[in-house]
């Protein structure tokens, strides 16, 4: 069914994978200061490493980085073939921690950031740490849903059927919110992650003050009316957003499914 992916994992996995090949690789590619087969790569919140994948592939070397201890060992199995092969480098760690910062300062021409911003409580702290690992001319990439979208809450990884299709019910206030999710039932740890992206959802103007606050400037973006996955998850066409929607601000959270940024350092001559 549609709707099981979260539980899938092969298939997750899978469409994590073609979504890369499809979307995002065409999207940064073009742009990157090295030709991808010696571009350095860093994922944060790789998970398993699925997005990483097309790009180990197709001959760059990957770093991926996540707090989860247990899926930075299932990806080390599942992506065997290019840890061993030294294509693939996966830490279960911090981004913070002064051994990865003094280790990866300075190192990738690509970072990824992918579904990851609405879950990082201080994203201007994080930033400013990405921006420390980029070499000079490195990019930024951010594919994220904007809070105010239909499904921005992430609330299909609700395990009651009615509440995983609702659209736009994760806008409700958050005692409500958590109050509705408690009512059918849902586990704990559901709960928790859903009232987590909650307090830290970000909505297309709060990511366009915090790029710039945080010395970057915009190479190239996309907004989606129909996100790029979604073709791999529900079977829907890819649809750019219509300009007239994308020139409405707030009015535009409501109806793009995704945004794509690709940010380069902002440096003093171009300030």
């Amino acid at each position: 069914m549609p709707y099981d992916f979260h539980q899938d994992h092969a298939f997750y996995l899978s469409f994590l994978a073609e979504n890369t090949r499809k979307s995002i690789i065409p999207f940064v590619q073009p742009a990157l200061p090295v030709a991808i087969e010696n571009a350095q790569i860093l994922e944060l919140g790789c998970g398993e490493g699925g997005n990483l994948r097309p790009f180990a592939e197709a001959g760059a070397h990957c770093t991926g980085i996540d707090l989860n201890a247990v899926k930075i060992a299932e990806g080390k199995v599942l992506m065997a073939d290019l840890v061993q092969s030294g294509h693939m480098r996966l830490f279960a760690e911090d981004i913070f921690n002064p051994e990865i910062e003094q280790q990866f300062t300075g190192q990738f021409h690509l970072i990824i950031l992918k579904d990851v911003i609405e879950h990082i409580p201080n994203k201007d702290k994080a930033l400013l740490q990405m921006r420390k690992f980029l070499t000079e001319d490195g990019l930024l990439f951010i594919g994220w849903p904007p809070w105010r979208m239909p499904f921005g809450g992430h609330q299909q990884i609700a395990q009651a059927s009615i509440l995983k299709k609702l659209p736009w019910f994760h806008l409700l206030p958050k005692s409500l919110y958590v109050s509705l999710l408690k009512a059918f039932s849902e586990p704990k740890e559901v709960i928790d992650e859903l009232a987590e992206i909650h307090d830290y959802r970000v909505s297309i103007a709060q990511m366009n003050r915090l790029y710039k606050q945080t010395g970057f400037e915009m190479a190239r973006e996309l907004h989606y009316l129909i996100n790029p996955i979604y073709e791999h998850k529900f079977g829907l066409k890819t649809r750019e957003q219509l300009p007239l929607i994308k020139a409405l601000p707030w009015i535009r959270d409501f109806f793009t499914t995704s945004c794509y940024y690709l940010l380069k350092k902002k440096h003093p001559q171009t300030a």
